[in-house]
């Protein structure tokens, strides 16, 4: 009894965590907004302005001479449409923004003359008093931008900035599927070879400030991300809470003072696009950090790295992940085959202590002196039967993050209903297959199958769990299981034949 009520806190337990953020995040979330739409009378079809290139369309407006949209060509989403990275939910802000806090919060919301320069754009805005901000946007290679703000004195008095200016990239970044929260960040890096600030958006309830200057900041959805790095690495950053669960970056440069005909100009890498290492580290060092395999890195690189081989002969990555656990399995073969062993031999031991303790329990010595062999067998199987699974654990994880992450994975289908590998089963047949391939081989592990059915309850809790998980880390587990039960059969005629 004692052990069914221990199993069914676990499971209890187990279905809360996986439960309790898709809950919160439904009924629970904060919709406030933090920023208010822009202030004054736009056009009902104000004009927009086309930039393209092989890789990306991108589309401005003249009020704020910003990006209100940003298409990737080569990446599309379940409706098949092109990849859009520019968050809706303000409709009036977009990036690239900049404000002067010395000077009226809506001076940027006013609107910009534009002259096509070359491949590139640029925007002039002049303020009654003589000052003139001009935005330039030039397209570069892999998903890049070049940005740069000039504000100029054209007037007759010299201009103080005390608190420089502030430069605003994006309002959030477009999640890309319904369970936005989860995988919605803000990092930000202060040089290569520091350690990468990372944090979930809806995480940030107050702001956050670097305090020094950053290489870059960006803001991530699960595979594709917005991201700005000032040439001269002398902007600070600050990370506030838009709603929604999402945030927005602002980037402060330092105090300047313009005279009369004088100007200040920063340059920017604004990068645009998909977390591909490849494409990030073309732009700036340290940039592809910002890609994220969790606390087992290194193994989800060398797990990634060796799907996508596989993947060169075998072209359905759900096979890859299937000859990825037989060959996982037949690493760790020895040790499996004592593990299993070990399974086997378990319920007999705990059997024999039992009996032992009902024929000695008015011997107490007697008894203990009996059982005292049987328990070091105890502890070795125990050893035996756990340490296949903590080696298997870090792979695991590293999998989890690999499939949760890398675009080699996005979309990729299996067979009829698995549609995308990095999603839920929709149908849940693979926990459901997994959980009878676990009842199974709990059962051929079982010391008394017909009175002790934790070998049911078990499985059926891993089950539940694994419903919530992508279904090709099922796909994995299901084949490592079905193997184990496999291994289980050979050592059972063995021990016969013997």
């Amino acid at each position: 009894m004692k052990q069914k009520v221990i199993i069914a806190l676990v499971a209890v337990a187990l279905l809360v965590y996986f439960l309790y953020d898709p809950v919160k995040d439904r009924f629970f979330m904060d919709t406030t907004l933090y920023v208010s739409e822009a202030p004054g009378n736009r056009p009902e079809h104000e004009e927009r302005i086309h930039l393209g290139t092989d890789l990306m369309d991108l589309t401005f407006s003249p009020y704020g001479g910003r990006i209100v949209s940003v298409q990737l060509n080569n990446f599309r989403t379940r409706d098949n449409q092109p990849v859009e990275l520019i968050s809706v939910l303000l409709k009036t802000r977009a990036g690239i923004r900049v404000e002067i806090p010395t000077l009226p919060a809506d001076l940027d919301d006013g609107l910009y003359r534009y002259t096509v320069e070359g491949d590139g754009i640029v925007f002039v805005q002049e303020t009654s008093d003589g000052l003139e901000i001009r935005k330039t946007y030039h397209p570069a290679p892999h998903y890049g931008l070049d940005f740069k703000v000039r504000i100029k004195n054209s007037g007759n008095q010299t201009m103080d900035f005390p608190k420089g200016c502030r430069i605003i990239p994006f309002y959030g970044i477009r999640a890309e599927d319904a369970d936005a929260s989860k995988h919605l960040r803000a990092a930000w890096m202060k040089n290569p070879e520091d350690k990468i600030f990372r944090e979930k958006s809806k995480k940030i309830k107050d702001p956050v400030n670097s305090e020094d200057p950053v290489a870059w900041v960006g803001l991530q959805n699960r595979y594709f991300t917005q991201i700005l790095a000032p040439v001269d690495h002398k902007s600070p950053v600050i990370l506030r809470p838009l709603g929604h669960d999402k945030v927005y970056a602002s980037l402060s440069t330092p105090p300047f003072t313009l005279k009369p005909g004088q100007m200040s100009e920063d340059a920017y890498v604004l990068y645009m696009g998909p977390i591909i290492e490849k494409e990030l580290s073309f732009h700036q060092a340290g940039l592809e950090k910002i890609v994220d395999y969790g606390t087992f890195a290194f193994l989800g690189k060398g797990i990634l790295a060796f799907l996508s081989w596989i993947h060169g002969y075998v072209t359905n990555y759900g096979l890859c992940l299937i000859l990825l656990a037989v060959i996982v399995r037949l690493l760790l073969l020895p040790l499996t085959q004592y593990n299993l062993k070990s399974l086997r031999e378990m319920p007999r031991i705990l059997q024999e202590i039992y009996d032992i303790e009902e024929e000695e329990k008015d011997h107490p010595e007697r008894a203990e002196e009996r059982i005292h062999p049987l328990r070091k067998k105890q502890v070795r199987s125990m050893i035996g039967s756990f340490l296949p699974f903590a080696i298997q654990i870090p792979v695991f994880l590293a999998l989890y993050e690999v499939l949760d992450t890398s675009m080699d994975l996005r979309k990729a289908a299996f067979i009829f209903w698995i549609k995308d590998l990095s999603l839920q089963d929709p149908l849940f047949l693979l926990p459901i297959f997994m959980g009878l391939a676990m009842i199974l081989q709990q059962r051929l592990t079982s010391a008394s199958p017909s009175s002790d059915k934790t070998w049911i309850w078990i499985p059926v809790g891993f089950a539940l769990c694994f419903s919530f998980f992508p279904a090709g880390l099922v796909l994995f587990w299901l084949t490592d299981t079905l193997l184990s039960v496999g291994q289980l059969f050979w050592i059972s005629l063995r021990s016969k034949v013997v």
